[in-house]
């Protein structure tokens, strides 16, 4: 296709740049995930949209490019959350495999996506291999581990190997881009499913909130993350508005004056800490407790609708 002109198009500024329609939009990423633009286009497209944002047809056109080259999908009878686990920890401790385990223990099944490292921050797969969480890489052990433990991490290198290496020119070029926004929508199940996405500024929320609203079928939480993780930050009061069946809902979780979290985000600390809550010598953090109930709450309305 004529990259040329896609860049014209959302390159001529925050206030100047047009938004493509769907088909254009759509065939745009399909390219950049089968790398048939050049280094010089994508930096362009890269930048230019980080400028512009995208619209909520973009989005959703995206999103189809994305969900048509996905190597494969989990099937599940029973609602399955998904977790996209893209920003890590660098401050507090990362504590999204305490939220997957805590839905597991409600009976919800937890699919988390995400990168295995950031140079930068601590991965929420990184906790999980320090854990001994569940790991998995193809469909089939993706679906034995949500049969036998309730929750299991799938690195997007298996899952999406394409858009992997698309997000990854992130390390190149400098600043995140579109493709973090898009994979943060990525939804790998055959089945009911509920998509809990965490964002790190108010714009993309919106956006996200404009592309979910405009979608029918849309089940999915939304709400300013812990450093754009899929957690709560324990402190900070956070709308969360929960989209389901073309409708949405405001919550919002109050904060707390203070907790017991380590001062680091360090991996071994984490570990100790989500470790000390699973085996009962510390209480759940009441900011991890409150989003798991909300969630359940939410899989509980999408299971009751599937019988």
């Amino acid at each position: 296709m004529n990259f040329t002109a896609i860049i014209k198009e959302v390159g001529r500024g925050a206030r100047g740049a047009r938004g493509l329609d769907a088909a254009t939009a759509q065939a745009a990423f399909a390219a950049l995930l089968a790398g048939q633009v050049s280094d010089i286009q994508l930096g362009a497209w890269w930048l230019a949209m980080r400028i512009k944002g995208e619209t909520p047809d973009e989005l959703a056109a995206f999103v189809a490019a994305m969900q048509a080259s996905v190597a494969f999908r989990v099937k599940s009878a029973h609602p399955v959350v998904i977790l996209p686990c893209y920003n890590g920890a660098r401050q507090l401790p990362n504590l999204t495999p305490l939220l997957a385990w805590a839905l597991a223990r409600r009976g919800v099944r937890v699919l988390l996506h995400g990168v295995r490292s950031d140079p930068t921050r601590v991965t929420s797969f990184e906790l999980f291999e320090a854990m001994g969480f569940p790991v998995t890489e193809t469909a089939a052990t993706t679906e034995a581990a949500l049969n036998s433990r309730g929750f299991s991490f799938t690195p997007l290198d298996t899952v999406h190997p394409r858009l992997a290496a698309l997000i990854a020119n992130r390390w190149r070029i400098g600043v995140r881009s579109t493709p973090h926004t898009v994979t943060k929508l990525l939804q790998p199940v055959d089945g009911p499913h509920l998509r809990v996405v965490a964002l790190t500024h108010g714009d993309y929320i919106e956006r996200m909130g404009a592309h979910l609203a405009g979608q029918a079928d849309a089940k999915a939480v939304v709400f300013r993350g812990c450093e754009g993780e899929p957690v709560l930050h324990p402190k900070r009061a956070v709308p969360v508005q929960i989209f389901q069946n073309g409708t949405s809902l405001m919550r919002e979780w109050p904060g707390v004056v203070s907790h017991d979290l380590p001062d680091t985000c360090a991996i071994a600390a984490t570990v100790a800490y989500i470790e000390s809550v699973i085996q009962g010598a510390r209480e759940m953090p009441p900011w991890i407790d409150w989003l798991a109930r909300e969630v359940h709450s939410v899989t509980h309305e999408i299971s009751a609708a599937n019988t």
